[in-house]
């Protein structure tokens, strides 16, 4: 829609009010402080937390500008804010159509702005690139087993090393994989400080990609698949994508796949990847840079306007929203509609995690997760994984069981010290459950009525103070076990 689209001037973006104006800058502030929500937690304060402190200032913000995007002056900038998915969806759809989107970054929880590269998708992946990438994730995921620590775990170094190897492969072809430094100079592009030194090192990313871009051969990489014409952007974008996807939300959807009941799709590993972009988007908010003036629904943009597209924080208030490809699109992209990279990127991962899983299974030794209280971020480096041998029953109980003992068998002798800890890990969270259930079965009013009541609750919180010792003493005995 333009300005000629409609019988009235186009209007100015509501502006927020001075107060929801700080108030967002508290809520961006309080990001980069993850430790902020345990005091809160501890006290039974839940709508102090960061996520239910961010919902009230949202829709304080939807109520007051009738829900349209509305224009915020931050400590961190001066953003056009969609209030809704809808929104965000179509005014990015509509800056594309009229070639008005520049320049995306994305902002991190620490307040980071990391430079992305423009989108150029490649075409549809024939079943040659497909089996490549399963080919290489087999190869990657034995080359993971490979690198375990005496505990079982991976280092993130080392995952993120050959996760970056096994994108190249894919991206690159066969030659491209041992070249590291592509990485490292895609990566430094992306934190480059201010638009010269990025300038620099893109140009200095495409002569290290042109012999394996442009000398490719159809080998079934990504770069042999596209034409030569857009074949630079389209390399970098899916190298990007790729990389975060095998990093990041392979990573995510192993610890997932411990604890969460997944039940979104039919095939298990698919069902992880898929729960790891839903709740743990690796792009949860992206910043658009508007190059020229356009007009969306009567509402006039100019030029050098910033739409902040707070992803995860709207799909977390949209309650209705549905969560579909066009979700996992962009989850990994910031380009509106459909995006064959990020698809290629989610392929990536669930045949990474797949390969993995048919070898070992996942460990989470830290942090600790449960199911059904699941943090409202997991950053991949505070991951420490295990991949315990494959055969072992769950190291964790099954979501919904009365006892510690349901939901596993104890393995037998020989196995890894990774799976032991696991289990002694699983066990001390079904002894703080049932610390925190019998003292509940205390506070209750019937025992109010006698001194033999009296006496009963007393025993009942003694029970329960010996069970929070005895989970204490689990866990320190787990920590040993991987230390």
């Amino acid at each position: 829609m333009t300005a000629s689209d409609t019988s009235t001037a186009p209007r100015r973006p509501a502006t927020a009010w001075p107060l929801e104006n700080a108030l967002l800058s508290a809520v961006l502030a309080a990001q980069r402080v993850p430790w902020i929500d345990a005091p809160a937690r501890a006290l039974g304060l839940t709508p102090l937390t960061r996520r239910h402190l961010t919902r009230q200032v949202l829709a304080q913000l939807r109520r007051t500008s009738s829900g349209g995007p509305t224009r915020l002056r931050t400590a961190f900038g001066t953003f056009l804010m969609p209030l809704t998915s809808d929104d965000a969806a179509g005014l990015l759809a509509h800056a594309e159509e009229a070639g008005a989107r520049g320049a995306v970054t994305a902002l991190t929880a620490e307040g980071r702005r990391l430079r992305l590269t423009p989108h150029a998708a490649p075409p549809d992946p024939p079943a040659t690139v497909r089996a490549r990438i399963r080919r290489a994730a087999d190869e990657a995921a034995a080359a993971l087993l490979a690198v375990r620590r005496t505990d079982g775990s991976v280092a993130r170094a080392d995952w993120c090393a050959l996760t970056a190897r096994l994108a190249r492969r894919i991206v690159l072809g066969d030659e491209g994989a041992d070249d590291s430094l592509v990485s490292a100079i895609l990566e430094a592009a992306g934190r480059a400080e201010d638009s010269t030194e990025h300038t620099v090192r893109v140009a200095a990313l495409r002569r290290r990609l042109d012999p394996y871009v442009h000398g490719a051969r159809p080998d079934g990489s990504v770069a042999a698949a596209c034409d030569e014409d857009a074949r630079d952007e389209v390399v970098e974008h899916a190298l990007e994508t790729v990389t975060r996807a095998l990093a990041d939300t392979a990573a995510q959807a192993l610890a997932l796949m411990t604890v969460a009941p997944l039940t979104r799709a039919s095939d298990r590993t698919e069902g992880a990847v898929s729960e790891a972009l839903r709740r743990y988007p690796p792009l949860a908010a992206t910043v658009h840079l508007v190059r020229t003036p356009f007009t969306w629904h009567g509402l006039a943009v100019e030029a050098g306007t910033e739409i902040l597209c707070a992803t995860a924080w709207l799909r977390d208030l949209d309650d209705e929203h549905a969560h579909g490809d066009d979700d996992l699109s962009a989850a990994l992209c910031a380009a509106p509609g459909r995006c064959t990279a990020a698809e290629l990127a989610v392929l990536a991962a669930v045949e990474l995690v797949r390969a993995l899983t048919q070898e070992a299974e996942p460990v989470v030794l830290a942090p600790d997760l449960t199911a059904g209280a699941l943090p409202d971020e997991l950053p991949p480096a505070s991951l420490r994984l295990a991949l315990a041998a494959a055969g072992a029953e769950p190291a964790v109980p099954v979501a919904g069981a009365g006892r510690v003992a349901d939901g596993y068998v104890p393995p037998g002798a020989g196995q890894s010290p990774a799976r032991y800890a696991g289990l002694v890990a699983a066990g001390a969270r079904g002894l703080d459950e049932h610390a925190r259930r019998l003292a509940d079965c205390a506070r209750r009013p019937g025992w109010n009525h006698d001194a033999f009541g009296e006496q009963c609750r007393m025993t009942l919180l003694a029970h329960a103070e010996r069970c929070a010792r005895a989970a204490a003493d689990a866990r320190r005995a787990a920590e040993w076990l991987v230390n």
